[in-house]
């Protein structure tokens, strides 16, 4: 039996490493138990017709008028065609890179209590008129693919996103908890919610529930440089932003980037930009 991997098996030369791909699709043959492996996380809107999905542990059965947000791995997947006319779904894959910075956009630092039996391997909802103005909206930018482009598909996204987080916090939440098993993903979640705290990379290593060595080769592999490195340039991007404003000083600056002592802070930042703090201040600022 064939085995398709979503969405790179439909993948054009453009699409190749996008980190998300919306794909307006329409079949007029029914199929069951397509073995699939979905490598991103999709979130699949149904417009005509049916589809069942099937993984260890449930099987749920959609109909036109649900959406459905599915978190990558293997699935058994169905479609059936309506009474009338084509089988019709909206598909959007998504990185988990895409999900976790958007619960660190929108959700960071409350995430709330989950109960156990809340971890689903997908979640549903039902459309309302909110989303069928949506869904008409994304088709017709997929009408003109030269004005889709791929910031104005990530903005999409994350504007249903937003939205079902609003209408329905726990459910979408419930999807995160999945998404945070990746042990790539806990170390984004850990390091980019983290960067003006004052702690150590041991310390980021035994929040994500992994050895020193093992954090430090995962994220040189997510971030292409040093978790040290990678935490020091943030925090004096921060830093820089800060003095930009007069009402600022860089004797209060270094505590808020998450320095114990202003001379260390001085250092590090000299070190980034090539003056101190009150130089770059000055420079700025006149």
């Amino acid at each position: 039996m064939v085995i398709y991997n979503l969405p790179n098996d439909f993948n054009s030369t453009e699409e190749h490493g996008n980190p998300v791909i919306i794909r307006s699709h329409q079949s007029a043959t029914s199929s069951a138990n397509n073995k699939s492996i979905i490598h991103q996380n999709m979130l699949d809107i149904i417009i005509a017709g049916k589809k069942t999905i099937i993984d260890a542990y449930n099987i749920t059965a959609l109909e036109a008028g649900e959406i459905m947000i599915l978190s990558k791995g293997s699935s058994l997947i169905s479609q059936a065609l309506p009474k009338q006319g084509l089988f019709h779904n909206l598909a959007i894959y998504f990185t988990n890179e895409v999900l976790a910075d958007f619960w660190i956009k929108y959700a960071s630092g409350n995430n709330g209590n989950l109960k156990e039996n809340a971890k689903q391997p997908f979640i549903t909802y039902h459309q309302d008129a909110f989303i069928g103005n949506y869904i008409n909206s994304v088709l017709l930018l997929l009408a003109s693919p030269s004005t889709f482009s791929n910031e104005l598909k990530l903005l999409k996204l994350e504007e249903l996103l937003l939205y079902l987080l609003q209408t329905n916090p726990g459910k979408l939440k419930s999807l995160s908890m999945i998404a945070k098993d990746s042990e790539d993903m806990q170390i984004r979640k850990a390091a980019e919610s983290h960067i003006t705290t004052p702690i150590s990379v041991d310390e980021l290593a035994f929040l994500c529930n992994t050895s020193l060595s093992t954090f430090k080769r995962k994220f040189l592999n997510i971030y292409g440089t040093s978790p040290q490195r990678w935490l020091t340039r943030q925090k004096m991007h921060i830093a820089a932003n800060l003095l930009k404003h007069p009402q600022e000083r860089p004797g209060s600056v270094y505590a808020q980037v998450g320095y114990a002592n202003q001379s260390s802070f001085i250092l590090a930042f000299k070190k980034e930009y090539g003056v101190t703090p009150t130089a770059y201040q000055l420079a700025n600022l006149s």
